[in-house]
């Protein structure tokens, strides 16, 4: 899935509007145990199913790296989906980690008081190497 997901582009009369809730998801370059996912933009109930095929295909690897950095907005239900893999993945003894995350990610995280349940590093390269430690 080295493509990425993304929301289209919408043109209203010729010009390029970033739509409201504009979102990518995209596998990025990692060791070959580690799947490394950047998300970016608005995550609300239209990402969820595009981190969750991501999140599964990644069950039988090391670990799951998931770079919040370019994320503007987290929603219940992405935050539910985060929820879902953390526990999916450690059953399998995948290690879930979030990076990078921005100031509104962890101020939901933070007010729902879900922060303590994740494991959270400071930048993508630091969470690639803590899924081998």
């Amino acid at each position: 899935m080295n493509e990425g997901h993304w929301l289209h582009e919408v043109r209203i009369d010729g010009a390029d509007v970033s739509p409201a809730g504009a979102f990518t998801i995209a596998s990025r370059s990692a060791p070959p145990d580690v799947a490394l996912i950047e998300l970016a933009g608005e995550l609300d109930i239209a990402a969820t199913s595009a981190l969750r095929s991501y999140v599964d295909e990644a069950a039988d690897r090391r670990g799951l790296v998931l770079d919040l950095s370019g994320a503007t907005f987290v929603d219940s239900s992405m935050l539910k989906e985060l929820l879902r893999a953390n526990a999916e993945l450690a059953r399998g003894d995948t290690k879930l980690v979030l990076s990078g995350i921005s100031h509104p990610v962890l101020r939901v995280l933070e007010l729902t008081c879900t922060v303590e349940l994740f494991t959270i590093v400071g930048d993508r390269d630091e969470a690639v190497l803590h899924v081998g430690s």
